[in-house]
């Protein structure tokens, strides 16, 4: 979720909690630091870089910082996305099977699933299972940062589906990849965007289509 601000202002924020607890320290052991030799210098400095790699990694843990996220000041950087989230899949597979002659029905093909996300300051891990149980995807590659386009962020992730007993036209395991928009709608937040796989790409069987996830039942 650092990615969110970027790599110096993560250094910025771990720097100014380092010089807070030097502070701390100083204020509180000012006749030795004016009075001793300057090794007790550098033990206030290795303290303070200690002290503040404990707070970094405390406040940044996957149970405090998805807390953190909650709070109207936070969350306007980072937003609250950990949790579970109810997924609808609309894909092309429904066009698709009427080319393959195996439908003459709605060309919109639904999947309902359930996202599981969890946040740290350091990661992002999600997990998708389908609620037929037919596959399952674990993303492989996440990242998380403002939007230049439409939304207050936008979350971009790489994953990998495992279907044990697939259909004919699918395969055992494939990746894909999608893009979706953290929006808010009233009170609550949405995400929304496309998808694309390479599901059994050399048959010409690759999808594609809209992914939306809400706190609540969606399609």
């Amino acid at each position: 979720m650092y990615q969110v601000i970027g790599l110096p202002k993560t250094l910025k924020i771990f720097g100014i909690l380092c010089l807070l607890c030097f502070l701390v320290w100083y204020n509180t052991q000012i006749p030795v630091l004016l009075e001793g030799p300057v090794p007790d210098l550098w033990r206030a400095v290795s303290f303070s870089v200690l002290v503040g790699g404990f707070l970094l990694s405390t406040l940044g843990s996957e149970m405090v910082f998805p807390w953190l996220c909650k709070l109207p000041v936070v969350s306007a950087y980072f937003p609250p996305i950990s949790g579970e989230w109810n997924v609808c899949m609309e894909s092309n597979w429904g066009v698709m099977q009427k080319w393959l002659g195996q439908s003459d029905g709605d060309e919109r093909f639904i999947k309902n699933g359930k996202v599981r996300i969890k946040v740290s300051f350091f990661k992002v891990s999600m997990d998708f299972e389908s609620d037929d149980r037919y596959s399952e995807s674990r993303a492989i590659n996440i990242s998380v940062r403002p939007s230049e386009q439409v939304g207050l962020f936008e979350l971009n992730y790489l994953y990998v589906n495992h279907t044990i007993i697939p259909l004919t036209t699918d395969t055992n395991v494939h990746t894909g990849a999608a893009r979706v928009f953290v929006k808010k709608v009233g009170d609550d937040l949405i995400m929304e965007g496309t998808y694309f796989t390479n599901r059994n790409w050399t048959k010409g069987l690759n999808t594609a289509g809209k992914v939306t996830f809400t706190r609540y039942p969606t399609c």
